[in-house]
């Protein structure tokens, strides 16, 4: 001990481990040898007893918590996962290991909200499933009508009327067949229904289009050819303009919550908990009522709305007696009662008839999720969900779990500990209401408090100003991503008002994918406006003109950038500064006809080059639209088209052979080109010199041989934009296709080869666009046109000439905002009264976010040029500052120590353990979890 502890005090003095083992002593060696085979020879924990399901979204957060709380509440190491994929892809999973395969199911079990179809059903018939019920759900139809609009009754849809909404036949809010029920509906004429529909298989499109085949098969049909639109979980919808794809019950709800006049379907629970307007739908007994209305009324047996939809399937016996059959034809829909609700979905759990193959423990746990699931504790819960409990006639899970084949060794019996049992409550198969972990206590915490919270949050809203939140969303080019951030956070900051401003950096090619759209929108924005560092393609520009009405785009050119080519050749073996590589050499290399870096025509012009014979090229290239690859790939079309056979597109068809990479974004390249010896690859400049990359000097239209960073330094990007502008490069009209554009090769002394310029795309015509977001829009045009903050310099960016930004706050003008709209302003100097505007954006409001990343970056600044200029030597230890300078380096050298202490204390603590003090092993025999034969 005395040994060790000189031994320990030794590591604390040093501040680090290594130094120390290096030196020490014989003694000290064969300590640590000895104490660190101790830990080598502890046993593995075996692998976890695993459960796993996929299916139907809806039931998922119950399943989760349920799931977490077994592996919180019990000694055994167990492994529960479901994953929410919809009903459609549950039952996929569930029948078939792959594809068409039927021998065995890929997941445990399957969920969905309807009972498997008779085909999936017939093909896994030769195994056996068993459907075990156990909640019920209302799908609700809901809207994002203003309520002003609607009037006091509520909006009111016939089956009917559903059907040839969702069929395509009815296509204006202010149809006749709507305006029948809803005689004080006051829409604008011709208000377009913007209908959100579900991709892939889905129990809530099952539910619907079951209840409108039942209800109104004449009028339940595809709007141009006739054909029936059918009852099944994955239909053909109409491909109008005015149908949006979404996925999950996430999708729809964003998809209600976030476009004005739209219409979906859903489980009721989710519309209900993001308080989404409801639609009346008229039940059997023809009472018009909201799926919440249902839910809320109760009847002489106890039942409310769906519980008695529940009730009346088991009374008229449409629910088969064995769980073995064939439950397809299975459903609640227009069942009768003055409360019921007219569709109404039955949730089941599939499970494999035959589990005999099963581990003992898998079979445990399997009954012991269903035992849960299906019993008094699980069906309590479900409320909490927004779902039903089955009605008592409904659950058979005792009858089913007898009908199954199981292991022929017992499996293992979960019990379930509610009251404090000692020592047996202690037992490895015993979930415990008493064992927990910490997550779940906070989390049922947390729960409290954010119901707590409800109300407080209520009366925040309504005193919200009248403005409210402002929401502004583009996509594009990676390369301005964190000036656009800043951009933003500053706006958001400088506001009064709520903004939320998000721009996602994924590549120009999928910026302008998004800003024009597809034949599923309509040709419709999915963003509020794209970026890119290349001109909207004349294919993409073209497409503008089959929305409807035609949209007309502006290009507006906010800063130029160059992109340069970097590499991984080592310094040593260059044999001169730079690597040299002109149009036609990089032609070659980047189409894969020149492999080798020791290559005649690289030694060429590059003698000094020493690397090992046969040396591999490593070409790093981008993945998707990308408009560095669009500058790289138009610059040597442009100059060496008798070697370059690619394109000059954003997207290129690269060789598909082992030195190329595909690589995603800028920081994919960045990687790429660092961590990767003899690689080459290109990128917008900026980033390339941030990370210190070594650059390929290329030769320009005047014959200078230099590289980006040397020209930038001579003003070369910027003379590219101001050679662009003398020689008419950009087309007098913002509105034309720009699509031929480009400032590659420009002339000059100075002029580095291949600049781009980065574009804003936006829609000319604003005048259907929120008028909130149409605000932000043009506030954040205002930002980025005139440079506000300088941030287009900060962040590596060349600022066009005077003459460019000119033409692009001249184009900018002529957007058509929506009418009555409040704009922003931009208050720079003291403005009494006025600055507290709530449409002003203010540089006197700032956040504390922003005071302290501005005192860390200069303190970074101060730790660089320490580090560069290195201490005198012997100077005395740094004393830390009150800024808390030196803190990170203490709590390092802090962190290090400890680290080293824990590891020696931890191998004395493991030899002077008590031989009979060990706590028992999670591993259980026989058929218990953690059998390492399971």
């Amino acid at each position: 001990p005395f040994g060790l502890n000189l031994f320990v005090l030794r590591i604390t003095a040093a501040g680090a481990l290594g130094p120390v083992i290096a030196n020490a002593t014989g003694c000290e060696m064969r300590m640590i040898a000895r104490n660190f085979c101790l830990l080598a020879a502890l046993p593995v924990a075996s692998h976890a007893q695993s459960l796993d399901g996929s299916g139907t979204t809806n039931p998922s957060k119950f399943f989760w918590k349920i799931m977490d709380m077994f592996k919180a509440s019990s000694t055994a190491d167990l492994s529960l996962t479901y994953r929410a994929v919809g009903s459609g892809t549950g039952q996929k999973e569930f029948s078939q290991a792959a594809a068409g395969n039927f021998t065995a199911p890929l997941t445990d079990f399957g969920s969905g909200d309807i009972p498997m179809p008779s085909d999936l059903y017939a093909n896994i018939s030769a195994r056996g499933m068993v459907h075990v019920p156990f909640s019920l759900g209302a799908i609700g139809v809901f809207h994002s009508l203003p309520p002003a609009l609607v009037g006091n009754e509520g909006l009111k849809l016939s089956a009917c009327v559903l059907a040839k909404i969702f069929s395509g036949q009815v296509t204006t809010w202010d149809h006749a067949d709507i305006k029948a029920d809803n005689p004080s509906l006051s829409v604008p004429a011709g208000t377009q229904i913007k209908v959100g529909r579900r991709t892939l298989g889905s129990s809530s499109t099952g539910g619907l289009s079951g209840y409108l085949t039942a209800k109104c098969s004449a009028d339940w049909k595809m709007h141009d050819t006739g054909a029936a639109m059918g009852d099944s979980g994955s239909i053909t919808w109409p491909t109008l303009a005015t149908f949006t794809k979404v996925e999950g019950s996430p999708g729809m709800l964003d998809h209600i919550a976030g476009t004005p006049y739209a219409i979906g379907y859903l489980d009721a629970g989710h519309g209900h908990q993001r308080g989404l307007a409801e639609a009346k739908l008229k039940n059997e007994d023809g009472i018009w009522l909201t799926s919440a209305e249902a839910l809320a009324r109760v009847d002489a047996s106890g039942n409310n709305g769906v519980a008695a939809a529940g009730k009346a399937a088991v009374d008229a016996a449409a629910i088969p007696a064995l769980p073995t059959a064939d439950f397809s034809s299975v459903n609640l829909y227009s069942k009768a009662g003055p409360n019921t609700w007219p569709i109404v979905l039955v949730s089941y759990i599939y499970l494999p008839k035959d589990i005999s193959t099963w581990t003992p423990g898998k079979a445990g746990l399997l009954k012991a999720f269903m035992d849960y699931v299906t019993g008094p504790e699980g069906q309590k819960m479900l409320p909490d969900f927004s779902f039903n409990a089955i009605p008592a006639a409904m659950n058979k899970w005792s009858t089913t779990w007898g009908l199954m084949t199981k292991p022929l060794t017992a499996f293992t019996n979960f019990t379930f500990e509610t009251s404090t049992e000692a020592w047996v409550g202690q037992g490895p198969t015993v979930i415990s209401s008493k064992r927990t972990s910490y997550s779940m206590w906070m989390l049922e915490e947390m729960d409290i408090a954010l119901k707590a919270s409800m109300g407080r949050l209520s009366a925040i809203e309504s005193s919200m100003s009248d403005f409210g939140i402002v929401p502004l969303h583009g996509s594009g080019t990676t390369n301005p991503k964190n000036w656009f951030a800043k951009a933003m956070k500053t706006m958001e900051h400088q506001a009064r008002v709520q903004m939320m401003l998000t721009y996602r950096a994924v590549g120009s090619g999928t910026g302008q994918t998004e800003f024009v759209g597809d034949a599923a929108s309509g040709y419709k924005a999915y963003s509020h406006y794209g970026s890119g560092d290349i001109p909207m393609s004349s294919d993409n520009f073209a497409k503008l003109a089959s929305a409807s009405p035609p949209r007309t785009m502006l290009h507006l050119p906010f800063a130029l950038g160059a992109i340069g080519i970097f590499h991984g050749v080592p310094a040593g073996e260059l044999g001169a500064a730079e690597l040299k590589l002109d149009a036609c050499l990089l032609a070659k290399i980047f189409s894969g006809k020149i492999t080798t870096w020791d290559h005649a025509d690289i030694k060429a012009q590059n003698p000094g080059i020493s690397v090992p014979a046969g040396t591999n090229i490593k070409v790093g290239h981008r993945t998707l639209g990308s408009s560095s690859t669009g500058g790289v790939a138009g610059y040597l079309n442009k100059k060496c088209p008798t070697e370059w056979s690619l394109g000059d597109g954003a997207t290129v068809a690269w060789p598909q052979t082992a030195g190329f990479k595909a690589v995603e974004g800028s920081p994919g390249m960045q990687a790429h080109i660092r961590d990767t010896k003899y690689s080459i690859g290109y990128l917008d400049a900026g980033h390339g010199h941030d990370f210190a990359l070594a650059e390929v000097a290329l030769k320009n239209a005047a014959g200078e041989t230099r590289t980006s960073k040397a020209s930038m330094a001579l003003g070369g990007v910027a003379s590219a934009g101001s050679q662009a502008i003398s020689s008419s490069a950009f087309p007098s009209d913002a509105t034309a296709d720009w699509s031929a554009v480009n400032v590659y090769d420009m002339p000059g002394p100075s002029t580095w080869p291949i600049v781009l310029v980065s574009y804003l795309y936006v829609d000319k015509d604003q005048s259907s666009t929120n008028p909130k977001t149409a605000a932000a829009l043009k506030a954040f045009i205002d930002y980025v046109l005139r440079n506000r903050d300088g941030l287009c310099e900060e962040f590596g960016f060349t600022a066009p000439s005077q003459q460019l930004k000119d033409k692009s706050l001249t184009a900018a003008s002529t957007i058509v905002y929506p009418a009555g709209m409040q704009s922003f302003v931009f208050e720079t100097d003291t403005d009494a009264i006025t600055g507290m505007g709530d449409s002003v954006i203010s540089s006197k409001r700032h956040s504390f976010d922003d005071y302290e990343r501005s005192v860390l970056k200069e303190e970074i600044a101060k730790l660089k040029a320490a580090v560069q200029t290195g201490a005198p030597a012997g100077a005395p230890p740094a004393v830390p500052s009150e800024e808390g300078t030196d803190a990170g380096l203490i709590i390092s050298i802090i962190a290090i120590i400890l680290s080293a202490l824990s590891i020696v204390l931890g191998t004395v603590a493991l030899c002077r353990r008590p031989a009979g003090g060990a706590k028992e092993s999670v591993a259980l025999a026989g058929t218990t979890y953690g059998n390492t034969a399971a």
